[in-house]
């Protein structure tokens, strides 16, 4: 019964955001959970809808007007990951695909990626350089320092140089205890992929001040959105991005590491309050076994709700489509959700 009232909740929030939003106005991308990277449906030229999935870790696609623009690239996850329902090898459409940072879990099928859908990769030097070394051909590489504006398909791109987060030494072994503690050991077989898929990544140290990058991306509508990967200190260049975007329709910031969530609140908010967005999404809050477990969303969405009642927030199940106004007066506002 508390979950039928839940659900019924839910939906006349949903309805409520809708707006003036007909069912006339919902492109069937709005009804289909197969990402659109793998050949699933995208909003028709003639629709302002932005269509957007989440894909795993801090893997987002954003349909539009016919075209995809993919936001991280690791889909064959290590062992016992969840499934998110395709694997690399089935991404076949991105206008351009923009990498956050070099870690495994952010670049690791770039290569097969890149050679699949023969679209731009935009990242750090440090980026760029894993991303040879996982074959992307060298004509698709597109080096990105921050600071720059670029234009792919539609979408107008601002990026910046951000920091990544880091953790108190320690925890990961911890972390790693938790999961030994509460889960069957890993087999030989499990053991070795995992090593391999860690392997297509860098852990070099630049990768925290010179390595990750934060995007925003602007349609011709006016919808803006900011995606950063990982919730280090704010830099000036991310400053710089939110004063040049303005209070942004969605803000896909990383929720991860910390399972207090009390710790991973004080690491993620700044930047909810800095870009002010109609609508958070979460990333990187799923289980990446045996390293990171799935992190409680509650806490964080309350805080938002206490404090900038008037930003909505979803946590969607992998390719689930959250449709959300692209343009007119109810942009920003979510118009169509399916689990």
């Amino acid at each position: 019964m508390k979950w039928a009232t839940l659900a019924a909740a839910f939906m006349a929030t949903c309805f409520a955001w809708a707006g003036s939003a007909v069912a006339a106005d919902i492109p069937d991308a709005c009804n289909s959970t197969q990402a659109a990277v793998t050949g699933g449906p995208t909003p028709p030229a003639n629709s302002d809808v932005v269509v957007i999935r989440w894909l795993g870790n801090a893997n987002f696609e954003f349909a539009y007007k016919g075209k995809v623009y993919l936001f991280d690239a690791y889909f064959n996850r290590t062992p016992r990951a969840h499934n998110i329902g395709f694997k690399a090898e089935d991404i076949k459409k991105a206008e351009a695909i923009f990498v956050s940072h070099a870690h495994f879990d952010h670049i690791s099928d770039i290569g097969t990626i890149a050679k699949q859908t023969g679209a731009p990769v935009v990242g750090a030097p440090l980026s760029a350089e894993v991303a040879k070394k996982l074959g992307v051909p060298d004509q698709q590489i597109v080096v990105a320092k921050g600071g720059e504006t670029m234009k792919f398909g539609d979408a107008t791109i601002e990026i910046a140089l951000a920091q990544h987060s880091t953790i108190q030494a320690g925890l990961t072994d911890i972390y790693a205890k938790l999961y030994e503690n509460d889960s069957p050991p890993l087999s030989e077989d499990e053991k070795k992929e995992l090593v391999a898929v860690r392997s297509r990544g860098t852990f070099d140290p630049k990768v925290i001040t010179e390595g990750t990058l934060a995007y925003g991306i602007t349609f011709p509508s006016g919808f803006k959105a900011v995606l950063i990967g990982s919730a280090g200190p704010i830099t000036p260049g991310v400053k710089a991005l939110a004063e040049k975007l303005g209070p942004v329709d969605v803000a896909i910031i990383a929720y991860q590491v910390h399972a207090v969530a009390d710790t991973q609140i004080g690491y993620t908010w700044p930047f909810i309050e800095l870009f002010k967005p109609k609508l958070f999404l979460p990333a990187h809050h799923d289980a990446n076994p045996p390293a990171w477990v799935d992190l409680g969303l509650e806490p964080m969405f309350d805080k938002i709700r206490t404090n900038i009642p008037g930003t909505a927030y979803l946590a969607p199940l992998y390719r689930s489509p959250i449709c959300v106004s692209g343009g007119g007066v109810d942009k920003g506002k979510v118009v169509s959700f399916k689990y």
